[in-house]
């Protein structure tokens, strides 16, 4: 398999979802430090700490942007690492059903013989949005 596909529900409404995945304060805060700015063709880095990953930064270029409207949004940007070499892609889809918002992620572009780094991304991208995103959203019951 050449792609990574997780998902999760959010739940909030899509516009509240949108900033964790284009406000770089927010990308932060369940993802990575980063450089991130909204623009078409942006380029920008997403900080990986050794042990997450090499610890070195993956690049990162804006390719689509579809801000919410008709509850719906898209983001889509390429993700390099450099250790070992491997250029993919990323693409964020938000759909707003009721009072949830739905959130795809397709990473894809893996090339053939990494299965130990897309596998390594897989259960990262699974704990990132479904413990990290989906926190940001729960408030601590005591």
């Amino acid at each position: 398999m050449t792609h990574i596909h997780e998902n999760v529900q959010i739940l909030a409404a899509i516009e509240d979802v949108w900033p964790y995945f284009t406000d770089s304060t927010r990308i932060a805060e369940w993802l990575m430090p980063n450089t991130f700015k909204l623009r078409d063709g942006a380029k920008f880095t997403m900080d990986c700490p050794p042990g997450i990953g090499s610890g070195d930064p993956v690049e990162c270029e804006i390719r689509e942007i579809s801000a919410p409207k008709n509850g719906a949004a898209r983001l889509i940007y390429t993700w390099v690492i450099s250790e070992p070499r491997a250029e993919t892609v990323l693409e964020i889809n938000l759909r707003q059903v009721n009072e949830t918002t739905h959130v795809d992620i397709v990473h894809s572009g893996w090339p053939k013989g990494e299965d130990e780094l897309r596998t390594r991304h897989e259960m990262g991208w699974a704990h990132l949005l479904d413990v990290r995103l989906r926190g940001c959203f729960e408030t601590p019951t005591s």
